[in-house]
C-alpha cells in the first residue's frame, strides 16, 4: 500500500510539472494594442479608399467625354463604324464605375497583381489579432473594431485590383482607338487632339494608382511597433506563413521570417532557398536557371518592343507616353508644397542702418520645372557700424515669386539653374498697428527678375543662390541698389 501511494505521488508530481512546463511554453503575455493604432489605420485606409474611388470616377468620366467627342466627329465620316465602336462606350464605362463602387470588404478571388508589403502586413496583423482573442489585452469592443478595420483593408485591396482592371481596359481601348483612326485620312484635326487628351488621361490614371500604392507601402510607426511586438509570438509567424500574400507568392514553409523580412519583402537568402527547394538543384544551378528565365523574358520584351516600333509606337519603353507628362499632377497636395527660408542684406545709407531680410516662404510645385509661392519676411537692423552694433526691428515685407527651370548650360547639371521672378512690397518702419496692412501706398514696391543656382545641401535640404535685378529701384526713396543677392534654403 505504501509503495502504491509513493508511486501515485510521484506520478502526480510528474503530471504537475508537465502541466506547468506546458503552460509556460504555450502561454503568451497579452499584447497591448495601442489605442491610436486602429484609429490611424482606419483614417489612412479609408482616406485612400475614398480618393481612389473619387479619382477613378473622375478619370472614367473624362475618358468617356473624349470618346464621345471622337465618336461625334467620326460619325460624320463613317456613321456605321462610329456606331459599332462607340455605341456601347457609355455603357462600358458605367459598368466599370459600378463594379468599383459596389466593391466591399469580402475576400473574393486569390491575390493577384503587384505585391504590397504594407497591405500584406496590415491584413495579417488585423486578421491574426481578430482571431487570437487570448493574445491581446481584453477590451469591450476591440474585436468589433478589428473586424471593421480588416474589412476596410480588404475593401481597399479589392478596389486596387479593380482599378488595375480598369487601367488594363483603358490601355486596350486606347490602342483600339489609335488603330481605328489610323485608317482614316480625312478626319478633322480636332480628332487627334481628342485622342491625345485620351492618352494623357489614361497615362495619369496609371500614375495615380501608382501614387496610391506608394502611399500604402509607407508603413507608419504604430504598425512597426505592433509588428515588432508580434514577432515575439510564434503563433503570428505561423499565421503569416499560412495566410499572407507573401506565402501565396512563395509557397514554402518558413518564408515569412519576421527577422529576415525587410520592408515586408523576403531576403535574398530566403528567395534562393525557396528556389533551391523547388528546383532541387544546387545554388549555382538555381542561379543559372533564374538567369536563363530572365534572358528569355528579356528576349520576349525586345520582340514586343520591335512590334510596337513597327506600329509607330515608342520602342524605348512600353509605358513611355508620347507627350511630356507633369509628374506633379498625381501627387498629393502636401507633397507639392515646398517650405523654405531666405536671407539678404542691404547696404547702409544716409537714412537707414544696414538691415537684413529674413523670410519664410511657401512654394507650390505646378510641375517639376515650375514653382510659384509666397513669402513673409521681417527686417532686422544691425546698427550703424562695428562699434555701434544694435539689433533692431526695422519693418516687414511681402513677397510673391515664381521659379522656372532652364535647360543645362555650360556643362551644368540638369535643373541647377532657374529663372526667378516676382514682386515684393516692403514696409520700412516698425509696424505699430494692423492699419498699415490696409494702406499699401506707404509701402515700397519692387519688381524682380534674375537667375538662381540651386544645389543639394543635405538629404532633405536644398540650397539656392540668387542674383536679382529690381526694375523699380529708381522709384524708391531713397534710391536703392539695383541688384539683390539672396541666399535661400528649401525643405522637402
Amino acid at each position: 500500500m505504501i509503495i502504491f501511494l509513493r508511486k501515485f505521488l510521484v506520478c502526480l508530481l510528474l503530471l504537475t510539472f508537465y502541466g506547468i512546463a506546458t503552460s509556460q511554453d504555450t502561454a503568451t503575455s497579452p499584447v497591448e494594442l495601442p489605442d491610436k493604432f486602429l484609429i490611424a489605420v482606419d483614417k489612412k485606409i479609408r482616406n485612400l479608399d475614398h480618393q481612389l474611388s473619387k479619382q477613378s470616377e473622375s478619370y472614367l468620366n473624362q475618358l468617356l467625354k473624349q470618346e464621345e467627342k471622337i465618336g461625334k466627329k467620326l460619325k460624320k465620316t463613317d456613321s456605321l463604324k462610329a456606331a459599332e465602336i462607340f455605341g456601347e462606350a457609355k455603357k462600358s464605362y458605367e459598368e466599370l464605375s459600378r463594379k468599383l463602387s459596389s466593391i466591399d470588404g469580402k475576400m473574393g478571388a486569390a491575390f493577384s497583381g503587384e505585391y504590397l508589403p504594407y497591405l500584406d502586413s496590415l491584413q495579417g496583423t488585423l486578421g491574426f489579432l481578430k482571431d487570437a482573442k487570448n493574445i491581446i489585452t481584453k477590451s469591450k469592443d476591440i474585436q468589433q473594431k478589428l473586424s471593421r478595420s480588416l474589412d476596410h483593408v480588404n475593401q481597399l485591396q479589392n478596389k486596387l485590383q479593380q482599378a488595375e482592371e480598369i487601367k488594363a481596359y483603358v490601355n486596350q481601348r486606347q490602342e483600339q482607338l489609335k488603330n481605328l483612326l489610323a485608317g482614316y485620312t480625312d478626319l478633322p484635326r480636332s480628332v487627334s487632339k481628342y485622342l491625345g487628351k485620351y492618352k494623357q488621361q489614361a497615362y495619369y490614371y496609371g500614375q495615380q494608382i501608382k501614387e496610391y500604392k506608394n502611399a500604402i507601402n509607407d508603413p507608419d510607426r504604430l504598425l512597426k511597433n505592433v509588428l515588432a511586438t508580434l514577432q515575439a509570438v510564434p503563433a503570428f509567424e505561423k499565421f503569416m506563413n499560412r495566410y499572407s500574400m507573401l506565402s501565396a507568392l512563395f509557397p514554402a514553409p518558413g518564408i515569412y521570417d519576421p527577422s529576415q523580412v525587410v520592408n515586408g519583402l523576403p531576403s535574398r537568402q530566403q528567395v534562393m532557398s525557396v528556389i533551391e527547394d523547388q528546383t532541387g538543384n544546387i545554388h549555382a544551378n538555381s542561379l543559372a536557371m533564374v538567369q536563363q528565365n530572365v534572358n528569355a523574358a528579356q528576349s520576349q520584351v525586345d520582340e514586343l518592343r520591335n512590334r510596337v516600333s513597327q506600329l509607330g509606337g515608342n520602342s524605348n519603353g512600353l509605358t513611355m507616353p508620347d507627350f511630356e507628362p507633369n509628374d506633379m499632377r498625381t501627387k498629393p497636395a502636401l507633397e507639392k508644397l515646398e517650405y523654405g527660408a531666405s536671407f539678404q542684406s542691404h547696404r547702409a545709407n544716409n537714412y537707414f542702418p544696414v538691415t537684413s531680410d529674413v523670410s519664410a516662404t511657401l512654394g507650390y510645385k505646378l510641375t517639376t520645372k515650375s514653382i510659384v509661392g509666397i513669402g513673409l519676411f521681417g527686417k532686422v537692423g544691425w546698427g550703424s557700424g562695428w562699434k555701434h552694433i544694435k539689433v533692431t526691428y526695422q519693418g516687414v515685407g511681402l513677397r510673391f515669386f515664381g521659379d522656372w527651370k532652364v535647360p543645362p548650360v555650360w556643362g551644368s547639371k540638369e535643373g541647377s539653374f532657374w529663372l526667378t521672378g516676382g514682386a515684393e512690397m516692403n514696409y520700412q518702419k516698425p509696424v505699430e498697428s494692423l492699419a498699415v496692412f490696409k494702406n499699401y501706398d506707404t509701402w515700397t514696391k519692387s519688381a524682380l527678375a534674375g537667375i538662381s543656382r540651386k544645389f543639394k545641401a543635405g538629404k532633405k535640404l536644398n540650397g539656392s543662390i540668387s542674383v536679382l535685378f529690381d526694375f523699380l529701384y529708381r522709384q524708391h526713396i531713397p534710391v536703392t541698389e539695383p541688384f539683390i543677392f539672396r541666399v535661400g534654403y528649401t525643405f522637402n
